[in-house]
C-alpha cells in the first residue's frame, strides 16, 4: 500500500509543477497574471522571470518526491494517509506561495519599466450576445446520463435486500449529474466580451470556449453515472466478470481524466490561434480584479467566471454565493480528511476497535464509524475458524488495506461482510442464508474465547 500511496504522490508532484508552468506561457497577452504589451511578452526581463518560475516549480516537486521516500518507512495505515494528505495539502501550498511571489516579480517588471496598456472604448457585439450559444451542446444531452444513474437505483432496489448503503452510490451519481448540469447553467448564463473588432473572430472564440465546456460537463456526467450499477453488480455478478468490468470502469477513468487535459488544452490552443490572427485584439487590464489567482469583483454580477488561463473556471469571491462556495468547499475538504483519517487511527491504535458482542437472540459486530450488523441467532447455519480468507474477495465498499479489511466484500462470488485484521488468526467465520460474515479480534485470544461461547449458545 504504502508503495502505491508514494507513486501517486510522485505523479502528483510533477503533474501540479507541470500544470503550474502553464501560467508562465503568455495567453490573452497574461503572463503570471500579469497583463502585458503584445510587443513585450519576449522581452528579456519577462523572459528570464517566466524561465526562473518554471525551474522553481521543478525543484519544489523534486524536494517533495524526496521527502515523500519517508512514507516507506511508516508501518501503520493511518498515519500513510495522514503523511499522504499533508504532503498533498503542503505541494499546493508551496506551489501556490511559489506563484504568488513571482506573480508579484511579473508585476514588479511591469511597474519598473511602466509598460501603460494602451486603452480601447469598450465594442458591444449585439450579434455575439444574440448567439453566444449556438455551439453549446443541448441540455438533452444529459438524458441518457441521469437514465442510467436512475436505472441503476432501480436496479439495486429490486435486486439487493436490503438495500442498506448500496443506494449511496446511485445518489453519489445524482448528485455529481445535478452539479454538472448547474455548471452547464452557468456557463450558459456568461456574458460575452468582444475581444477584437471582427465579429467571426469574436464568435469562433466564443464558441470554442461553450462548446468545449458543454461537451466536458456532458462527457464527465456520463463517466460517473455507472457509479449507481457498481455496487449492486458487485454482489450479483461473477467475481471474474466483475474484476473485469472495475478495472474496464477504471481504465475509463483514467481515459477520462486524460481527456479533461485534451480538451482543455485545445481550446486554450484553439482560442490563441484565433486571438493571433486579429489585427486588433482588444485585451484590458484587469489584474486588479485578479489577486494571485483569485478573482475578487463585487460590482460583476458572475458568480463563476473565465480565468485567465483559458483553461478553467474560477468563482467571484467578490460576490457572497462566491464566498459561500469557497466556505463550502473548505468544509467539504476537512470533513474528507476527517473521514479519510480518523477510523483508521481508531483501528491502528485502539485496543478494540473490532467487536462482537453476545446477547440471548443474536450477535452484533461493529467497528468504529460503521453500522452494527445484527446477526438474529436462528439465521446462523454454522461458525469455524479458518486460517485464511478465500483468494477470491472483492470490496465493494469499506476499507481494504495491508492490515485489515472493513466492510462490504464479494468473497466466492457471495454477498460478506468483513472486520478482519490480516495478520491475525484465526479469523472467525460465520455463515447465514443471506450473508457470510468474517471477523477477528485485535487480540487472538479473544477471537478464540467469542468463538467459544457463540458455539455454545448455538448448543
Amino acid at each position: 500500500m504504502n508503495i502505491m500511496l508514494l507513486l501517486v504522490l510522485i505523479s502528483m508532484n510533477f503533474l501540479m509543477a507541470f500544470i503550474g508552468r502553464i501560467v508562465a506561457n503568455p495567453h490573452k497577452n497574461i503572463i503570471l497574471e500579469t497583463t502585458l504589451p503584445k510587443d513585450k511578452l519576449n522581452d528579456s526581463q519577462v523572459t528570464q522571470v517566466r524561465q526562473s518560475y518554471k525551474k522553481t516549480l521543478l525543484i519544489v516537486a523534486v524536494v517533495f518526491s524526496l521527502m515523500d521516500l519517508l512514507l516507506l518507512l511508516i508501518s501503520y495505515d493511518s498515519i500513510a494517509i495522514l503523511f499522504l494528505l499533508l504532503s498533498l495539502f503542503g505541494m499546493i501550498g508551496v506551489n501556490y506561495y511559489t506563484q504568488v511571489l513571482y506573480i508579484r516579480k511579473m508585476t514588479a517588471v511591469k511597474m519598473k519599466n511602466n509598460w501603460i496598456l494602451p486603452t480601447k472604448p469598450l465594442l458591444v457585439d449585439t450579434k455575439l450576445i444574440l448567439n453566444k450559444n449556438r455551439k453549446m451542446l443541448k441540455a438533452y444531452w444529459f438524458l441518457p446520463s441521469i437514465l442510467i444513474s436512475l436505472s441503476g437505483i432501480i436496479y439495486t432496489i429490486f435486486s439487493v435486500k436490503p438495500i442498506g448503503g448500496m443506494l449511496l452510490f446511485g445518489s453519489i451519481s445524482l448528485l455529481t449529474a445535478g452539479l454538472f448540469i448547474f455548471s452547464y447553467y452557468l456557463v450558459s448564463r456568461l456574458p460575452v466580451k468582444a475581444l477584437t473588432s471582427d465579429e467571426q473572430t469574436n464568435q469562433q472564440v466564443n464558441d470554442a470556449m461553450r462548446y468545449y465546456w458543454s461537451l466536458l460537463l456532458v462527457s464527465s456526467t456520463f463517466v460517473f453515472s455507472p457509479l449507481s450499477f457498481l455496487p449492486t453488480l458487485s454482489l450479483t455478478m461473477a467475481y471474474g466478470k466483475m474484476m473485469y468490468l472495475v478495472i474496464g470502469y477504471f481504465t475509463l477513468l483514467f481515459i477520462y481524466i486524460g481527456f479533461i487535459f485534451f480538451l482543455m488544452f485545445r481550446l486554450r490552443k484553439t482560442q490563441d490561434q484565433l486571438i493571433l490572427q486579429a489585427s486588433d485584439y482588444r485585451y484590458g487590464d484587469d489584474d486588479q480584479y485578479w489577486r494571485y489567482g483569485l478573482y475578487i469583483n463585487p460590482e460583476d454580477p458572475r458568480i463563476m467566471v473565465p480565468d485567465r488561463l483559458g483553461m478553467n473556471m474560477s468563482v467571484n469571491l467578490g460576490r457572497p454565493a462566491g464566498k459561500i462556495s469557497m466556505v463550502v468547499l473548505s468544509i467539504v475538504v476537512i470533513a474528507t480528511t476527517f473521514i479519510a483519517s480518523v477510523p483508521l487511527l481508531i483501528n491502528d491504535f485502539s485496543s478494540d476497535p473490532f467487536r462482537m458482542e453476545l446477547t440471548a437472540n443474536e450477535v452484533s459486530l461493529s467497528a468504529p464509524f460503521s453500522k452494527t450488523r445484527e446477526i438474529p441467532i436462528q439465521s446462523i447455519e454454522s461458525v469455524v475458524l479458518v486460517d485464511t480468507l478465500p483468494e477470491n474477495s472483492l470490496r465493494v465498499y469499506g476499507a481494504a488495506t495491508e492490515h485489515y479489511l472493513t466492510g462490504e466484500f464479494r468473497v466466492d462470488d457471495e454477498p460478506a461482510y468483513l472486520l478482519v485484521y490480516q495478520k491475525e488468526t484465526p479469523i472467525m467465520k460465520i455463515t447465514t442464508k443471506e450473508y457470510t460474515y468474517y471477523y477477528t479480534n485485535k487480540d487472538p485470544e479473544k477471537t478464540q474465547k467469542e468463538y467459544e461461547l457463540l458455539l455454545k449458545k448455538l448448543d
